[in-house]
């Protein structure tokens, strides 16, 4: 290994705890009260090592919300490297590696929503409805009316945000694999009718 690629290896492990370090930090006293000290003392280095890497702790944080989303995009395509179509019962895979890498970053999503508020799910809709234009198209069966395909895409990743939301609301007390499932079966599955409840209906 090279001098270089040492170098390199090493500003990766120290961005990386920066990262989680700042992490950890918002979740135990919020962004706001976070000062670059607190920062380069969870990671166990000092002022000096953080402003080598980032020039504010706004700086680190956007990094760290564009990796995720950066991540949450690329999965939605990955598991059908190669294929030119897939039936529509065949999206499990994506689902679930979406899922998964919610799950496995709970932390990070978890502190950017805290952040954030509300544009954390606002952004995911638009990387997710992004990634679905720029990287396949959902053929529909025929309707009467036509269904207009840009409402279709954002009902789909509503939808689809909606769900890692309440996810995120009861805890993640739910698998991944069965949030896949669930949502599978919730984009496929027709209304048979409605009951209201406040005019007498169980």
């Amino acid at each position: 290994m090279t001098d270089e690629q040492v170098l390199d290896r090493r500003a990766r492990r120290t961005r990386q705890a920066l990262k989680s370090a700042l992490v950890s930090l918002i979740l135990d006293k919020g962004f706001d009260s976070v000062t670059i000290m607190d920062i380069a003392a969870r990671a166990d280095y000092n002022r000096g090592t953080f402003y080598k890497h980032f020039v504010s702790k706004e700086d680190l944080l956007k990094e760290i919300h564009d990796e995720f989303l950066h991540g949450i995009a690329e999965l939605l395509v990955e598991p059908y490297e190669g294929l030119e179509r897939i039936e529509a019962s065949m999206t499990y895979p994506s689902g679930l590696r979406l899922f998964e890498h919610i799950e496995q970053h709970k932390d990070v999503f978890l502190a950017l929503s805290r952040v954030e508020r509300g544009k954390l799910a606002m952004d995911m809709y638009d990387r997710l409805r992004e990634s679905m234009r720029k990287d396949m198209h959902i053929e529909m069966e025929p309707t009467e009316p036509p269904i207009d395909y840009e409402i279709m895409l954002s009902y789909r990743m509503s939808a689809t945000v909606g769900v890692i939301m309440h996810w995120a609301e009861v805890d993640f007390k739910y698998t991944a694999s069965y949030m896949a499932q669930q949502l599978m079966v919730l984009v496929e599955t027709k209304m048979d009718y409605i009951v209201f409840k406040r005019n007498g209906g169980t």
